[in-house]
């Protein structure tokens, strides 16, 4: 058995190094408006991406941000 003998203040120290990794690629990306509502034809993988425009348009959110 392992025991981990690293410190909280060590594992945020890890963590940040790793988020601060992928910040200037996050900071980099525009967001685009995008339709909720389209005429397109959905199939079985995109059930979560219709519940979640199904979601917004409930509200009455006409665009969404990615």
């Amino acid at each position: 058995m392992l025991i981990d003998s690293s410190s909280s203040e060590e594992l945020r120290a890890f963590q940040d190094e790793i988020f601060a990794g992928g910040r200037p690629i996050l900071e980099s990306q525009s967001p685009k408006r995008l339709p909720v509502s389209g005429s397109e034809v959905h199939v079985a993988t995109d059930l979560g991406s219709s519940a979640y425009r199904r979601y917004l348009r409930e509200r009455g959110i006409t665009f969404g941000v990615c």
